[in-house]
This record gives C-alpha cells, structure tokens and sequence, in this order.
C-alpha cells in the first residue's frame, strides 16, 4: 500500500544546476496519483526550496532546516520545531563570533517575522552573499552583542551556525562539538556556492537542538498523516540523510552519495545528474523497489 514517500533535494532530487528534472518531476507526480504522499526533507528553509516546492501537493509537509521545522508544503505555515535554548544560542554566537565569524542564526519566521538573523560585525562570507540574493528569504542584522538579542530568540532559533572557508571553521567545529557532546547536533561539512554544488572549499557549521534529524520529522509527519514508519520510503545523498536512510523502511542511495550513506542504504539508484529520482520511484510504483536493488 502507497505511504510516505521522502526525498531530499541536494544531490538527490535536484541536479547540479539547481533544477528539478522533467523525468523526476513526472516520476513525483505519477507517486501522488498512486497514492503516495511526497514529502522533501532537506537541509535549506522552506523559503530556500521555493523552486521545488510545486513537486508535492499544496497541502503535502515539508521538512525543513535538516530536521528541525516541519511546514505545510504550500503555504509554508509551521507546524512543529525543535529549537536551541535561547541562551545556549548565546553562548554559540558569542563562540562564533570570538573566531571572527558572523553568527547565523535561523529561527522560524513564523514567530520572528524573517528567517535569519546575523549576529556580529565580521562581513558575511562570499557564498552567503550569494545565497541571500538567489533565495526570497528575509534577514536581520544584529550588530550589537548576542545577550542583548535573547528576548527575540526565546523559543525561536531552529540553527545556529556560520560558513567559511574549511581550514577556519574546523578548528571552531571540533572545539564546539566536544564541548557540546550529547547536548547539541553539531555538523561540518561543504557548503553549496554559486560555482560547485558539492565539494567545495566553502563550509558550513550548523548546530541543532538534541534529537534533530529528518527521521525524527520524518516519523512526526508520518504521525499526522497516518503512517505506519515502515511505510516510509526514503531517498537521500548526504550525511544530514544518515538517519533517515537507516531507519525508513526502504532507503535509497543517489550514485553520488557519500560511501557512509551508500552503505546504510537499502536500495541504490542513479547519479542526481542522470534522474536517480525517477528511476527509483518508477521502480516503486512497478513493484521492483526492494532491498538490494540497483538501478
């Protein structure tokens, strides 16, 4: 039986441009008329995914922010969130700040009014710049200090983290992560820019609140739509995709994925660049996907 059908879209449903494919956008749309509810859980906002928002139904969720928002997919209203205490987001933008980065704070529009707020004086990476004017999301500059932003942030801060280049945010992340082993969701990995989709010289640090990942979402989604977990089917490229994948009840590798992601999948399709989607989903709907397929 058709029932929860999720995707990310870096690497994964979009291409390298940036583009949801016409194959994978029909393989998308054949999934609904089964049956299937599609949702997109990715690491971006929902405001950052404007472009592949018309894949799924206008009253589909959507996971946002990595795990850490769920929204209705057509109108964007937030249904559910795990935040970082207001303070502990203090103290890591203070850290942030004292490495000589600008702080980035996410926080749900829905209670704040925009997106993000930066916080410090340091300029804001190139590949940050970038992403600000590619993406209609709206942001605040906080120049004071951190403390004196806390009323605003109390119940509101999905993410905290910077991007820089690798061998200066490193050092900031292992420092941050041992320091907050157990307490915190603390990730280090190659950020998008505009000239390279993956791989790149540019990092992005993200801490998260305990618990958040897409699977957790992915199960309170499942929760208010009716589904079993066992019926939740899964497809993903990153290490932001690792419990999903691990834990659906069928997962699927892009060809492209990271190996620790290739290994812990069940099923193991195309490159995103060669509609690794589709082939998957056509399989599903023909009754081939299964443990240990291939495309």
């Amino acid at each position: 039986m058709p029932g929860l059908l999720v995707t990310d879209l870096d690497g994964t449903l979009l291409d390298r441009r940036g583009h949801v494919s016409t194959r994978n956008r029909a393989a998308l749309a054949a999934a609904r008329a089964a049956g299937w509810h599609v949702v997109i859980a990715t690491g971006r906002t929902w405001a950052e995914s404007h472009r592949a928002i018309d894949c799924v139904a206008e009253d589909a969720l959507f996971i946002g922010a990595a795990g850490a928002s769920l929204h209705e997919a057509g109108s964007g209203r937030v249904l559910a969130t795990r935040t970082i205490d207001a303070g502990t987001a203090v103290e890591l933008a203070h850290e942030i700040i004292d490495a000589g980065h600008r702080a980035h704070l996410l926080v749900d529009p829905s209670q704040a009014g925009h997106d993000y707020v930066f916080v410090g004086t340091a300029p804001l990476d190139a590949a940050t710049a970038w992403w600000l004017t590619e993406h209609p999301v709206s942001s605040r500059d906080w120049h004071a200090m951190p403390e004196d932003a806390l009323e605003h942030l109390h119940g509101r801060v999905l993410r905290v983290g910077t991007i820089a280049v690798e061998d200066q945010l490193a050092p900031l992340s292992d420092r941050i992560a041992a320091a907050r082993r157990g307490t915190l969701e603390v990730r280090h990995w190659s950020a998008l820019t505009s000239s390279e989709a993956t791989g790149s010289a540019t990092h992005m640090l993200e801490i998260f609140a305990p618990g958040t990942d897409k699977w957790s979402m992915a199960l309170e989604a499942a929760r208010q739509l009716g589904i079993a977990p066992q019926d939740i089917v899964a497809m993903g490229d990153g290490l932001n995709d690792l419990d999903l994948l691990t834990n659906a009840g069928i997962s699927v590798a892009m060809g492209n994925a990271d190996p620790r992601i290739a290994r812990v999948a069940h099923a193991h399709t195309h490159h995103h660049d060669q509609d690794g989607v589709a082939h998957a989903v056509e399989a599903l709907l023909a009754g081939r996907l299964r443990r240990g397929w291939r495309a």
